[in-house]
């Protein structure tokens, strides 16, 4: 009788606790207060061709950055190393640089000894979460005139 009804289970997997969170859009559950349920409607400022941003808020007693990178199919970030760690969390699309190819759910940590340049890969744009302990030090000097400017 067990073995009967277990090949009565639909093949579909188990159902979703009542009143758990559906998926509606693209933007990961604890994303969605800060930018809403889809990254194309979010409130993106370029950065760059092909390269957008989003910053997000910290805690009044918390130093650091904390942002949302998009960055265009094949497009480069500029080439920069770090003050502190840092982590990316792919979301969206993948990319490469020295360390290695990163895909969605992928995390990069880095440290002030890395130096890299990412690029998008092709086909789908790269949309990743960075956690930083102080800004990128780019390496390029159109990189550091823009900096302050777009606020990266």
């Amino acid at each position: 009788a067990v073995m009967a009804r277990l090949d009565a289970v639909p093949a579909s997997g188990p159902t979703p606790p009542r009143g758990a969170p559906t998926a509606v859009g693209d933007v990961p559950l604890p994303l969605r207060k800060l930018i809403g349920d889809s990254f194309d409607a979010a409130p993106w400022r370029r950065i760059g061709p092909g390269i957008r941003h989003i910053r997000l808020p910290l805690s009044p007693s918390v130093k650091g950055d904390l942002r949302l990178l998009r960055v265009a199919p094949g497009r480069k970030v500029p080439d920069h190393g770090h003050g502190g760690a840092e982590l990316t969390l792919v979301l969206k699309g993948a990319y490469d640089d020295v360390v290695g190819h990163f895909s969605r759910g992928d995390v990069a940590d880095l440290d002030v000894d890395i130096e890299h340049q990412p690029v998008a890969s092709p086909g789908e744009e790269c949309i990743c979460l960075v956690a930083a302990e102080h800004k990128a030090k780019f390496k390029s000097i159109i990189g550091r005139i823009i900096q302050p400017l777009v606020g990266m």
